[in-house]
């Protein structure tokens, strides 16, 4: 293990680290440490299972905190320490990448590191350029000119690819800026963080695209959505790069074809499709769902929901395979005297008086595809939309003056709150220009590529370590920090308008039989053998979720007869033990069991059809 700190952002010393192991085991007095910053060759005493380490350091001289998260890598374990609600800068370089523009910029978690590679510039060697930063060590480099891109390209997509990582497609950038490029690229090449160099040899696709988008699926291959190629100006093609095989296979068809779509991994583990251009040029309505290997889904999944169209909308997932949409811009001309361009890169805000605007819009979008629009008194007509911890994307939008007006070149961050359905101000002040490109690094943490008067430079953030290997000693008795009336790391998966509320305790109210109950998760973190432990004073025991499997009483109108909750009467406590594909449970003498998916999943209380529901306490152990 190692502990890193930035030359931009150093930790004062003296100054202590706490450390937390994180794993698939139990929170005991071998998990913690506290060291000094400046200790050397320490023996630890963590479990041997250590995946992750979470780490908060102090310094003497400053009441500033310090935040630190990494994963395990092989043997490795490092991790860097961030001033939190700070950004650092972390690379400045005049050979690349240039002028902002068509860079592929992606993030590996398995290295850890943030890829940006390729742009449309017009510097020679910006196109075939790359740079680096490791969000574990936090270096950062401009990729030796010797070892860069073996082909120019603009408008690719950077994804983890194994233990290296991909660059694919795009389109060649050396053409006459007054007319779209047509030459698009029919390979991927591959970085290796070891050589710190691009393989010679090149992949070949099955299907030359552009401005496509890309995703990492849990087999760990590529897949590549969209995007424009010989044949469309929109393409449908959904196309798999395997590191296995270092083969392309097309892999289906969207029902619409999409140029410059979003991607979002869902927590359910779907794949959420939205947004983009057709081959017209304007903006796809159409929301489509693909499942966890690509393949494609029944209706309503199948692009019968849609939204208002709009140019650049953001999309960031929510908990129990919920997403958020953010704002965007209407696709209609200027208004006299208009501005838009100030606004929007495509379209016009969707109100006509751009000055005054505050009509960008948001919506919720729960895991059945039903979709429910949300007060959004913000200016979001070139949004980004990051992961944030506790079901609490960060937004990142026009600031607004002193009244209440959206400022067109000053961006602010903000927070959404599932459990008011709105979005507030973030403390954290981060320097961004419209034009900046971000990339999350896990929740709470995120680097942007970006340019201000002095050039290009490359800055990041870290505002919080929550994880998926998080774990919590005991849920609901624990409200948030900054608002009493919401529990801490437990978020709703619908908006909630009196279904269930918080008080200390997590109520919700009786379900309508047939109805999609409003389930509560716990945010972030991902279980494989757990115990649970839920108390509840309610007569109807809470519904619960573990993944896609959820148990109720066996005479709910929507029971599975294979995996149902024991019945009991009364209050008292349902005991979960889940051990690979084996659930057991139980509340007094009753007891059943179930046979599930022994992937890490989900843990999530849902509302009752028999009654209203009231707990008092969840307890999740890790490792059973």
């Amino acid at each position: 293990m190692a502990v890193h700190s930035l030359g931009s952002c150093p930790v004062p010393t003296p100054a202590r680290v706490e450390l937390a192991a994180l794993g698939e085991f139990p929170i005991s007095n071998n998990t913690y440490e506290s060291l000094s910053l400046t200790t050397q060759s320490a023996k630890l005493a963590f479990p041997a299972g250590t995946l992750a380490l979470a780490a908060t350091a102090s310094a003497d001289a400053t009441d500033q905190a310090f935040l630190g998260y990494g994963e395990r890598h092989a043997d490795r374990l490092d991790f860097l320490l961030w001033p939190e609600g700070t950004s650092c800068e972390l690379l400045r370089a005049d050979s690349y990448p240039g002028k902002l523009g068509g860079q592929a910029l992606g993030y590996a978690s398995k290295s850890g590191l943030v890829l940006a590679a390729g742009s449309n510039a017009g510097a020679s060697g910006a196109v075939v350029g790359a740079l680096t930063f490791d969000a574990r060590t936090g270096g950062a480099a401009v990729v030796d000119p010797r070892a860069v891109l073996a082909e120019p390209r603009a408008f690719a997509t950077v994804t983890e690819f194994g233990d290296q990582v991909l660059v694919a497609g795009g389109e060649y950038p050396i053409h006459d800026a007054s007319r779209p490029a047509n030459v698009f690229s029919h390979s991927a090449e591959v970085y290796d963080p070891v050589t710190q160099r691009f393989e010679a040899s090149l992949l070949s696709l099955a299907v030359a695209t552009t401005r496509h988008a890309a995703i990492v699926l849990e087999s760990g291959e590529t897949a590549l959505f969209g995007g424009r190629t010989d044949a469309s100006e929109a393409s449908a093609f959904v196309q798999i790069v395997s590191p296995e095989t270092r083969t392309s296979k097309l892999y289906g068809t969207l029902q619409f074809g999409r140029s410059a779509p979003a991607l979002v991994r869902l927590s359910d583990g779907r794949v959420l499709v939205a947004g983009g251009e057709d081959a017209a040029g304007r903006p796809v309505p159409q929301l489509e769902w693909r499942a966890a290997d690509a393949s494609a889904l029944r209706a309503p999944f199948t692009g019968e929901v849609s939204l208002p169209p709009r140019f650049d909308r953001a999309f960031a997932a929510l908990p129990g395979g919920a997403a958020l949409a953010v704002g965007g811009c209407e696709d209609r001309q200027p208004a006299v005297d208009e501005d838009c361009q100030a606004w929007c890169s495509r379209g016009c805000p969707s109100d006509p008086n751009a000055n005054a605007s505050l009509a960008s819009e948001a919506f919720w979008i729960s895991a059945d595809g039903s979709v429910t629009a949300l007060e959004f008194p913000l200016s979001a007509t070139r949004p980004v939309l990051l992961a944030g911890s506790d079901g609490r994307p960060w937004l990142v939008a026009a600031a607004l003056n002193g009244n209440g007006q959206p400022l067109a070149h000053t961006r602010a961050l903000y927070r959404f709150d599932p459990w008011q359905k709105s979005f507030s101000r973030a403390d954290p002040e981060l320097q961004s220009s419209a034009e900046a490109r971000f990339v999350s690094t896990g929740p709470d943490a995120f680097v942007w590529l970006d340019e201000d008067d002095l050039g290009s430079v490359v800055r990041g953030a870290r505002l919080g370590t929550r994880s998926s290997y998080s774990s919590d000693a005991t849920l609901i008795e624990l409200p948030a920090s900054d608002d009493a009336s919401r529990p801490a790391h437990l978020a709703p998966d619908q908006p909630l308008n009196g279904e269930a509320h918080y008080d200390g305790a997590l109520s919700f109210a009786r379900a309508d039989a047939g109805s999609t109950k409003p389930c509560v998760w716990v945010s972030d973190a991902l279980f494989s053998d757990f115990s649970a432990s839920i108390e509840f004073t309610s007569a109807a025991a809470p519904g619960l979720r573990i993944g896609a499997r959820g148990f109720v009483d066996p005479s709910s109108s929507d029971a599975d007869p294979a995996c149902v909750l024991p019945v009991a009467s009364g209050s008292g406590t349902l005991l979960v033990k889940r051990t690979g594909n084996h659930v057991s449970l139980t509340i007094g003498a009753a007891r059943s069991a179930c046979q599930i998916s022994a992937s890490r999943v989900e843990l999530g209380l849902c509302a009752s059809e028999l009654g209203p529901v009231r707990l008092t306490r969840l307890r999740v152990t890790r490792g059973g």
